[in-house]
């Protein structure tokens, strides 16, 4: 299920930030063609402006600087005056011949209304559009056709710029700009891949715990619905140890009624549905009350329960009392039956150091390996294996681990020095 999630929000993101990066760059790319277009007629206006102000102004042209202005800018240049063209060869060879790239911008003029023997009438000159002209060889051309009354008559300038270079670099930026946007499109292919996959795993072991719940939940149910109905098998075949049967019978449905309470606990807390009242309250009287509670049931188990306040009373805390009690509860519950193997002895005490109140449940037992302790705290989860310890579902630290989240409280295990485990709950404040 989610490899083809993440390969569907990869090809979203993917597609979708590449149409932003497509659409910035067709927008950059516009704004350059547009700009270099502008600074190109500018520069071929310039030219016209120029040579025509000559003609205006100037009876003759040296040859010299029609040659040089050809060759440095890439001009076509030809003049007329009452008919008869200057006799000026040209310096700059176009790909395609220079007569017939003059005829076309010629008959380009002529569309325009500018015909070979026009003069200007209400104006001292006459001018075409900026022309845009084609040759025969893959080649492009700007051009302009100007007519100028002078003393002695008119006359006539055809000018042309070869822009075929600048039409070869245009097409190598738009290949440049097209490479830029594939490679774009591939670091985000890469960048969206890593990004969704780190995103989507959180939600993956997520789910694989759901998964791994569900079984546990399943397997723990199941166990006393097993019991319950081969004990009411046995019960129906023989009628004489029927007390004993359903006896075993109430024992299995308190233990599924125990399992069913810590799964609606567990769930309402891992929901934040729990109301949490948080206030100030003793800890002392709180530790009392569990010392009055826990005694008689370690001393049927031939075992001691300790108490170890400071001198000077512990100042009040702010949580919340009854979540409180019930993660103490589920503390020396797992004392007493994990705790009691090798010695005796569980010992309930506080301090406080700093800032902060904690509250610690010590026993001397066999311990949580270091590979444990970072699962101990998952549903389901027990270091016995076998399952043998029925009483305990692996549920209880858990839930006193999301109770202590829910009101800022910090819980954890470390070595019992001497052998053993130490439970803490560390209070701000």
């Amino acid at each position: 299920m989610f490899p083809e999630l993440q390969k569907r929000l990869v090809r979203l993101y993917t597609l979708s930030t590449g149409m932003i990066l497509t659409f910035i760059l067709a927008v950059t790319f516009l704004f350059y063609l547009s700009s270099r277009q502008s600074r190109l007629e500018a520069s071929f206006s310039d030219h016209i402006f120029t040579l025509t102000s000559k003609l205006q102004t100037d009876s003759t042209f040296i040859d010299s600087y029609l040659a040089q202005l050809e060759t440095k800018h890439n001009l076509i240049i030809y003049i007329e005056e009452n008919d008869t063209p200057f006799f000026f060869p040209g310096a700059f060879k176009p790909r395609t011949d220079r007569r017939s790239l003059l005829h076309k911008a010629q008959e380009m003029a002529c569309a325009e209304g500018i015909f070979p023997n026009s003069h200007p009438i209400s104006s001292n000159l006459l001018q075409s559009s900026l022309l845009k002209i084609e040759g025969g060889h893959h080649d492009s051309y700007l051009g302009c056709v100007t007519v100028t009354n002078t003393s002695a008559g008119y006359k006539k300038l055809i000018l042309l710029q070869d822009i075929t270079a600048n039409r070869m670099n245009l097409t190598w930026t738009a290949i440049l700009y097209l490479l830029i946007d594939i490679l774009g499109i591939l670091l985000l292919f890469l960048t969206g891949r890593r990004f969704v996959g780190r995103s989507l795993r959180p939600l993956e072991e997520m789910y694989e715990k759901q998964q791994d719940f569900a079984a546990s939940a399943s397997h723990e149910l199941r166990s006393p619905l097993a019991v319950i109905r081969t004990a009411a098998d046995a019960a129906a075949a023989s009628p004489a140890q029927q007390e004993k049967y359903l006896a075993v019978i109430r024992d299995e449905c308190q233990r599924g009624n125990a399992l069913v309470k810590n799964l609606l606990l567990l769930a309402s807390a891992q929901q934040e549905n729990w109301c949490v009242k948080k206030q100030l309250f003793e800890l002392d009287e709180m530790l009392l009350h569990l010392m009055e509670l826990y005694e008689p049931l370690c001393s049927a188990k031939n075992a001691s329960l300790l108490l170890a306040l400071p001198e000077e009373p512990l100042p009040p805390v702010y949580a919340d009392p009854e979540l409180c009690l019930q993660i103490f509860t589920i503390l020396l519950d797992n004392a007493i039956a994990y705790g009691l193997k090798d010695t005796g002895r569980i010992i309930l005490s506080a301090g406080r150091a700093q800032s902060l109140t904690t509250v610690c449940v010590t026993d001397f037992g066999p311990g949580i390996g270091e590979e444990d302790k970072a699962l101990i705290f998952d549903p389901f989860y027990r270091q016995d294996k076998s399952r043998n310890v029925k009483a305990h579902f692996g549920l209880g630290l858990s839930i006193a681990a999301r109770l202590a989240g829910l009101q800022d409280v910090s819980l954890n295990v470390r070595d019992t020095e001497g052998g053993g485990s130490t439970f803490e709950v560390v209070f701000n404040g």
